[in-house]
């Protein structure tokens, strides 16, 4: 019922923030201040330890804790926890193996998810995106302002508005020069292709003809 730094009391239970604590409970049998002879299992870097603390040490703080490395295999580590505890209290034996269990278990999962292919994140730049859609923009209308130009342009060409000045933009006026000659070859193609097949019927025609007239002349 004291104030202890470690203590965190919700509705239903009080527990304990102390690394040491072997349940994680705030009670007068799992404390790991209020009793002198303690055991309990600590993880580090994917490896569990036996730490355990008597009274003999403690005048010396830098050593108060006894830390044993336990074995990788399940079997050989609860034997290891009955050969250094066997002379302590069966509940502490007992409250070791308990955390040496779940411990053991929550490495294992520990490892499979890491074997798991992981969803890899990626940070989202939203002012570089922001800056690139701004740009974007600009680009965009500078682009259509170009159009506008290079049409306007070529239409005054055609109408002769400006005459023999040609000191223009010469990005745009080579853009309308090239549009307006490719304008001129595509009509001058066309009536090419409309003359060569108007020539083409006149041709038939006349074969025709001369067919009728020598099947007329075999009929007499």
């Amino acid at each position: 019922q004291r104030f202890c730094s470690f203590k965190a009391k919700t509705r239903t239970q009080t527990f304990c923030r102390n690394q040491y604590n072997v349940t994680g409970l705030c009670n007068r049998t799992s404390c790991p201040l209020a009793n002198s002879q303690y055991a309990t299992i600590e993880e580090k870097e994917g490896r569990l330890y036996l730490c355990m603390k008597t009274v003999e040490r403690a005048h010396m703080p830098s050593k108060l804790w006894e830390k044993v490395l336990l074995s990788k295999n399940y079997a050989q580590a609860l034997a290891s926890i009955d050969s250094e505890l066997e002379f302590w209290p069966a509940i502490v034996k007992h409250k070791c193996k308990q955390r040496l269990t779940k411990m053991t278990q929550y490495l294992i999962r520990k490892r499979r998810l890491r074997l798991k292919p992981q969803p890899t994140l990626e940070r989202v730049h939203k002012k570089v995106e922001v800056r690139e859609a701004r740009r974007e923009a600009k680009a965009e209308k500078a682009a259509l302002l170009d159009r506008s130009i290079e049409r306007e342009l070529l239409a005054r060409l055609k109408q002769g508005t400006y005459g023999d000045i040609y000191n223009f933009p010469m990005k745009e006026y080579n853009s309308a020069l090239d549009a307006e000659e490719a304008e001129a070859e595509a009509a001058r193609l066309r009536d090419e292709a409309e003359a060569e097949g108007e020539d083409g019927d006149f041709v038939a025609l006349d074969e025709d003809e001369e067919e009728l007239e020598m099947e007329g002349e075999e009929m007499w």
